[in-house]
């Protein structure tokens, strides 16, 4: 019942959910509104918990992601 898919800690389960959740958030895919998985709790929980970590949130700041309109 915590934000991890799998259990108590991060796996590669999050950080799969993390980066596919992050394309649809850039807006590179056409016709799919990027926040279509915003309807999905679960889903954007992980997306959340994950986009908080220390070493993610550093990451980010030295490669920002491009955001398509």
């Amino acid at each position: 019942n915590g934000p991890w898919v799998l259990g108590e800690a991060l796996s590669v389960a999050d950080l799969g959910i993390f980066a596919s959740v992050t394309v649809f958030k850039c807006g590179i895919l056409d016709f799919v509104d990027r926040n279509v998985l915003d309807a999905y709790p679960r889903i954007k929980g992980v997306y959340d918990s994950v986009s908080t970590l220390p070493k993610v949130v550093e990451w980010y700041k030295k490669h920002p992601i491009k955001m398509f309109d």
